[in-house]
């Protein structure tokens, strides 16, 4: 009863793997370059920044206005009830209409509009370097959920060769079981492995559902899809000349990362810019100290009272200066804490700078050793999979034990993972390497190294 219970259970686990195949097979196939398309569609922090991007420009706009000149027109009806006398005993109208133009023109501001204009400037230059800046970390987290989807169905297309090599070997054990040539105890080693590979498929078939469901949700799909598949052969001969590389050649490179990152990589200019918005700061609030000087100038039109609709004009000039003399202590330490302000900014800029350098620094270096991990890796296989072969031949002939064989098909299957995760690895560290130096092509990024 315990032996049909448990292949009852083995042909449950079967059919829902094969029935999980099915599905995959069934799910319409998505390129790299239509993922990213549609995240920079849907993605909504983008979208975000490409609003706020905008609002900067038009901030911008606003503050130069503070420079200019203004001009108003003013109007006033008064009526009286009764009519104010006038001159002479003359009667004068109830009504009264006055009309004026005004012209208003900033002549100093302690250079504060100026500074305020050149921080509005600046501000649009953050904005439209963050709006950039989201764009290639939305590419690259995008290329990064669609290796890791990529590697989880590698994963299970390595679960499911590992599946039926357990498959193959109970089938060439119950024969010899049969023939009397293998014992019981051996005889449920393979049924353990087999049941085992059916656990391990089973994982990954579920890690695969979960990540193509968030892939699915980053991109905002509505259904889930299923990542082409990257060829390597491409990068072969690149990951044949980066194997190569000793430390003196590859600490070369990454020197050459680190340059390259320091004119392209857009949250060093970030930087940069918010440490010049923080001495513009400090700057507006030393010019609280300095006079002001406004230049207006009016002409009105006014009704003398008797004569409906003749009016009289007058013209006013006017030159208003005003000098700050309190609160003297709220005005010095307004400029000290933007000095204060300006020096932090300029500290925490060299600390994030230190930050990405050292991250290009560990992306080419692992961008390099995991070049290196593939190759290895990829002889590894190599060598596993013919010295699988032989075991397997040499257990049909009885001249191994059951043990080896076992060890044989663990090593092959370690080996096919460890391959799998090295390629991966060195995809998403040439990845992170991309954003780094703002690149989208990955052409760009093998000229920027051969140059």
């Amino acid at each position: 009863m315990k032996r049909v219970l448990t292949i009852l259970v083995l042909g449950v686990l079967l059919a829902s793997t094969w029935a999980q195949e099915v599905a995959f097979d069934a799910l319409p196939s998505l390129s790299m370059e239509a993922a990213k398309a549609q995240a920079l569609k849907n993605n909504p922090a983008y979208q975000a920044k490409e609003a706020a991007f905008s609002a900067a420009k038009w901030a911008k706009t606003n503050a130069i206005s503070t420079v200019l000149p203004s001009l108003s027109f003013g109007g006033t009806y008064l009526y009286n009830d009764p009519a104010v006398g006038g001159q002479m005993g003359a009667a004068t109208n109830k009504d009264m209409r006055t009309m004026s133009l005004n012209l208003s023109q900033p002549v100093f501001l302690g250079g504060k509009a100026w500074q305020a204009y050149k921080i509005s400037s600046t501000s649009a230059e953050i904005a439209e370097l963050s709006y950039q800046n989201q764009r290639y970390t939305l590419l690259s987290d995008v290329e990064s959920k669609y290796l890791s989807a990529l590697q989880l169905k590698s994963v299970y297309q390595i679960s499911q060769m590992d599946l039926k090599s357990a498959n193959d070997n109970l089938a060439l054990a119950k024969i010899k079981q049969d023939n009397g040539l293998l014992s019981r105890a051996d005889y449920l080693r393979f049924q353990s492995r087999l049941a085992s590979k059916e656990v391990s498929a089973l994982q990954a078939q579920t890690s695969l559902q979960l990540v193509l469901t968030d892939l699915a949700n980053y991109l905002g799909a509505s259904e889930l899809m299923m990542p082409e598949e990257i060829t390597m052969e491409n990068e072969e001969s690149f990951i044949a000349e980066l194997d190569t590389y000793d430390l003196a050649v590859t600490n070369r490179l990454s020197g050459k990362m680190v340059q390259l990152a320091s004119n392209r990589n857009l949250s060093y200019q970030i930087m940069d810019k918010s440490v010049e918005l923080s001495k513009r700061a400090y700057s507006i609030a030393k010019a609280s100290f300095l006079p002001t000087l406004m230049l207006t100038g009016s002409r009105q039109y006014r009704e003398n009272g008797i004569d409906r609709y003749k009016f009289a004009a007058s013209n006013q000039i006017m030159l208003n200066l005003s000098v700050p003399l309190l609160p003297g202590v709220g005005f010095y330490s307004s400029a000290q804490k933007a000095k204060e302000e300006s020096r932090k900014a300029s500290l925490d800029a060299k600390t994030a700078t230190d930050g990405i350098k050292l991250g290009v620094e560990s992306a080419t270096l692992n961008w390099v050793s995991s070049a290196k991990q593939v190759q290895s890796a990829k002889l590894a296989l190599s060598y596993s999979e013919e010295l699988y072969l032989q075991m397997q031949e040499r257990f049909r002939m009885n001249m191994i034990s059951t043990l080896e064989l076992l060890d044989a098909e663990l090593m092959l299957s370690s080996a096919r993972m460890t391959y799998n995760t090295t390629i991966y690895t060195y995809l998403k560290s040439r990845s992170a390497l991309m954003q780094a130096l703002a690149v989208e092509d990955v052409n760009e990024l093998y000229t920027l190294i051969e140059n």
